[in-house]
This record gives C-alpha cells, structure tokens and sequence, in this order.
C-alpha cells in the first residue's frame, strides 16, 4: 500500500504528466480518500443491522447496511488496486530482492507492532461487553498473543484459537495479504517488468486500446469467479482474500502503460451504467434476505459473482473518472509550470507518508470511541457524526504527536527515517556560520556540529 519515495533527481522539475519520473501525486491522494474513508466505514458499522463488531450500538439502523453493503463493494478492491500501482512503481528503482527487503520492513514490521499493540485492546473492550467477564488485561493479552497459535492459525486459515476463543488480526489483514501478494507475485512482477515481459505487456495494452470498454468489464471475470467459488468474508473486507489478488495484479499492469488508464477514462461511463444496475440487483437480493447480506455469511454463488461485477465495476468507474480529472488537469495551462511545487503535491507527500499510521490507528481509535458514544441518550445520526469527527481528530493528533516526530515509532508504524537534514539549505546554514566563525570546529556529522 506504499510506493517508494526513491526518485531520480530530476523528478522534481518534471511535468506532473512525465510518467517516468516523479510520484503520482493523484494515487496518493486517491489511497489517503480510501483510507480516510475507512473512519467513515467502520463508524457506520457501530450502527448497522446484521453486522457484527466489537462495539454496537443497541438501536442499529438499515440504512447503515445498505451504504455498508455499497462501500464494502469498491473500497478494498480499489486500496489494492492502488497498491498494485505503487507497487509498479517501486520497482523502477529497486532491483527483486530490494523490493521484497521494503515491503517486509514497511509492511511486516507494523503488521506484529500492531498485532501486540493496536488488535488487543479491541478484543479486550468486546469481550468487556459480555456477562460474567472479568479477566485483567494482561491475562487476555498473554492468550491473544498466542504466538504458536498465531504461527498454526494466521496464514492458513486468517485467524487462530487460543484458550478456546478465537481471534484474528482485525484491519491489519490488509498489511499481511498485501506482504504476502507482494512476495509471491514478486517473480511475475520482475518478468513483467523485464524486457522479456515488456511485449507482452504492451500486446495487452494494445488490446485494452482497441476494446477499451470490452476489456475493462472482462476484468471482472477472475473476480466473479473467486467469490463465487469462495464466497465472501466479512473479516477481509466483505472479499475473499484471495479474490483480491486480481485488482493488485491489475494495479500493476495499469502502472506499466499509459493505455490501461486510457481505457479507463474511456469505458468509465458504461462502467457506471454497470456498476449501479449490478449493486441495485445485490441491494434487492438484501432486501429478500430480510437484511441478513450484510453479514455476508452464507450467501449463494450468485451473489458472490454479482458482488464480483458490481464492485469491480465500481473500482474502474473511480479509477475512470479519477484519470480523466488528471488528464485534464494535467493538460490545464500552466500545468508544467510549478504544479509539481504546488499544493497537490506537496498534499500526496504528505499523504503518503500518513496512510499506512493512520490505517493502522483508525480502527482501535473508533473503538475506543464507539465505546463511550454509543452509551449516549442522543440520535443515532448525531452519534455516528459525532464518532467521525472524534475519530478523525484522534487518529490525526495520535499520528501527529506519537507517531510521526520520533525514529521508533516511525520504523513500527512503516514510515521512512527522515530525510537527512544537511539537503536542506536551511537546515546547513547554521552549521556553515559555525565554521566560519570558529576554528575550533574538530567534526561535523550530518547537520551536528560539535565544538571544543
């Protein structure tokens, strides 16, 4: 879900529509509106009907259901997708074995810093909510960090028993089936990036240019296929995780030619024609399952390839207005002249270093919260507004003044060091004045000098 942050120097000064160099400042912003759109997910979950999670409220509403039955059709799918691409992107200057040694730090090391720190709380805050229990929390701890049930449990199955209960890593499922596609696909990843994978690239991309709205609806089939045969899993997203395997690998065709996000831009309107007709079918399919679709739980094949279409079509509609938005902008007068300085780009740096921290606080925070709010005498639209505004801003601030000013917490949550400081022209002012008005000077490393 990151893509690199290693550029060739003159990224900087090219136009925002020089794919070869430079970030894609609009994918950092299309995954940070995902992410942040999760807050606005998993609040509505706290109040939905025929959906299960660590906190409910004790009045739920169907109209929670229908939009949670709506957003779990395109989100995920849309987060990997967008991953595949950073992915692409990585790999212009990473050799294989880089790439695999990022992805275990920047994905493995905050998957078991949250699986110790983020996940046990929210199990602890459940299990507070059934009679009779009244274990500490240290001791619920020591059987949730069961490591060799974790090792037995986790990959095979998503989830693991300990002491009779069972757990799984809740949100962090992302992080371990994103480190696990990005290691197997790695040997795909680097033939396709190869000169001997580049042709057949460019033949499919030739073919996505001639059948542009052909070839886009033909990606659902993979889709369709899996949930079918799999069924979905509310505990990954309403998908079955391998299901997601397909809009990853898609992500990173779509990254290797400009001719997949033209095919995009150009079937995106038959794509939305598809997309509303299919999620109309699955929100009256709910309707005569008397709501019991938004569990997920039990649903016939039919389902899961109609959930296949709709939320693959949904992923191409955004991914289609997105590039036309872009290709516009890009196009603007004036857009090769100081737009790579401006706001948007200066936004999806920031951005992009945020997502991965704020995806791995969000939901323990909404927990947290739901907690307290749900035991409010008010409205439940005025709870649900007032646990994503408290959400937003307590995720934000942790991000701001835990996570992001200090070396460790920045390693266990996925972000890069600092930049070094001495590339800074302001940050080596001071130390070039202290030279010059000392001779006393015995070292200088990195912008530290040190003086007798």
């Amino acid at each position: 879900m990151t893509t690199s942050n290693t550029e060739p120097r003159t990224a900087a000064v090219q136009p925002l529509s020089g794919r070869a160099a430079g970030r894609r400042p609009e994918l950092d912003v299309m995954r940070t509106f995902v992410v942040a759109g999760l807050v606005v997910f998993h609040s509505a979950v706290v109040f939905a009907s025929g959906a299960s999670w660590f906190v409910k409220d004790p009045h739920p509403s169907t109209g929670f259901t229908v939009f949670l039955l709506w957003g779990s059709l395109w989100g995920m799918p849309l987060l990997f997708l967008v991953s595949g691409m950073g992915a692409r992107y990585a790999m212009r200057t990473r050799a294989p074995a880089a790439f695999a040694r990022e992805r275990l730090t920047r994905l493995g090391i905050p998957f078991a810093a949250g699986l110790v720190v983020l996940v046990p709380p929210m199990f602890y805050l459940e299990r507070l909510a059934q009679p009779g229990f009244h274990e500490s929390y240290w001791r619920f701890w020591l059987s949730f960090v069961n490591v060799p049930a974790l090792a037995r449990g986790l990959l095979p199955s998503g989830s693991w028993t300990s002491g009779g209960a069972e757990f799984d890593p809740a949100h962090l499922w992302f992080l371990y089936v994103l480190l696990v596609f990005s290691l197997a696909l790695l040997p795909l990843f680097a033939y396709l990036h190869g000169p001997r994978g580049r042709p057949l690239t460019a033949r499919l991309a030739g073919t996505a240019e001639r059948h542009a709205t052909v070839v886009v609806l033909a990606a659902a089939i993979p889709l369709m296929a899996a949930e079918a045969v799999f069924g979905p899993d509310v505990n990954t997203g309403g998908w079955e995780r391998t299901a997601y395997v397909f809009p990853f690998l898609y992500g990173f065709l779509i990254a290797s030619d400009s001719r997949f996000e033209a095919a995009l831009r150009r079937s995106r309107w038959p794509a939305l024609a598809v997309a509303c007709a299919a999620t109309a079918a699955l929100v009256s399919w709910a309707g005569t399952r008397g709501g019991s679709g938004a569990s997920l739980s039990g649903v016939p094949a039919g389902w899961g390839a109609l959930q296949g279409l709709a939320g693959w079509a949904w992923v191409a509609v955004i991914m289609g207005f997105a590039q036309s938005l872009a290709a516009r902008r890009r196009s603007a007068p004036g857009a090769g002249m100081g737009t790579t300085s401006g706001r948007l780009p200066r936004a999806a740096r920031y951005a992009n270093e945020a997502v991965l921290p704020f995806y791995l606080l969000h939901e323990p925070v909404i927990v947290a919260a739901a907690w307290l709010i749900i035991r409010w005498h008010a409205p439940i639209p005025a709870k649900y507004a007032a646990l994503v505004i408290v959400s937003f801003a307590a995720t934000f601030a942790l991000y701001e003044t835990l996570v992001r000013r200090f070396r460790v917490t920045r390693l266990l949550f996925g972000i890069k060091p600092p930049s070094n400081p001495s590339r800074d022209p302001q940050a080596t002012a001071r130390p070039t004045l202290a030279v010059a008005a000392s001779g006393r000077v015995t070292w200088c490393r990195s912008w530290v000098c040190r003086m007798r």
